[in-house]
């Protein structure tokens, strides 16, 4: 007696298993260096990044990753988020648009909580190269926090809508390349550890999973609503119809 082949379900549950364990992992990891910082002035490994990525400071550079740094700051990363939402909303994709305000607002609103409740203090001139004072804390990233969610979404409705094209991992792949560049900007102008880094990382991609998964439900159940509505007119035309044929016999 052969064994019976495992069903198509089978696959589904695997990838949402392996979605779950993925989001534990990084929830996890999140926490444990946010404990961490917590009681940490700063992680001693901090220090060796920035010495590493501050090694060669030429002016260009300084000025290229101060003008990548400057759009992640509020009133001009509101201005930006906001008009990704106007012009996704004005091409019509109404509920990829609400979703990409819930991207913003809730990255930033985590990471203003975790920034409060952690505590830990800003990179200082006699550890590192700093290009200008910040107030407040600096554990998580809030740059990389909102623009992993931000413009990783970008690249979620990309992907998706370029598919099964090989094109659909050139929107993933350019948002990889921007946040690479604005995680060395944040380290290089020294107002931010790589721990700092690491960590606005793992909370945008963990609000980033939260969004995309609320998204691809409410699609659904549009799409769903979409066909019913398609459905109805058709089928009352048809009894419509009918009765009018039993009528004329």
């Amino acid at each position: 007696m052969s064994g019976a082949s495992p069903g198509p379900d089978a696959g589904v549950h695997g990838n949402e298993l392996v979605k779950v364990g993925l989001f534990a992992v990084g929830a996890a990891l999140l926490a444990a260096i946010s404990i961490a910082a917590h009681n940490l002035a700063y992680f001693p490994v901090d220090v060796t990044v920035s010495h590493g990525v501050q090694a060669y400071h030429p002016g260009w550079l300084d000025t290229a990753t101060a003008a990548l740094s400057w759009t992640g700051f509020p009133p001009q990363s509101d201005v930006l988020f906001g008009v990704i939402v106007v012009v996704l909303f004005g091409l019509g994709h109404r509920w990829a648009a609400v979703m990409e305000a819930m991207a913003a607002l809730g990255s930033g609103g985590l990471y203003l909580l975790l920034e409060q409740r952690v505590g830990q203090p800003r990179p200082t001139a006699d550890l590192v190269l700093v290009a200008g004072p910040i107030q407040n804390s600096g554990f998580p990233s809030g740059h990389l926090a909102t623009f992993v969610a931000v413009f990783g979404f970008l690249a979620f409705l990309g992907y998706r809508g370029l598919y099964p094209s090989r094109m659909r991992w050139l929107p993933v792949a350019l948002v990889v390349v921007l946040l690479l560049l604005m995680s060395f900007a944040r380290i290089y102008a020294g107002q931010h550890w790589a721990s700092d880094v690491l960590a606005g990382g793992l909370l945008g991609g963990l609000w980033l999973a939260v969004t995309s998964r609320l998204y691809a439900w409410g699609e659904a159940r549009l799409s769903r609503r979409r066909s019913t509505a398609g459905f109805a007119p058709r089928k009352k035309l048809a009894l419509a119809t009918g009765a009018g044929l039993t009528r004329h016999r």
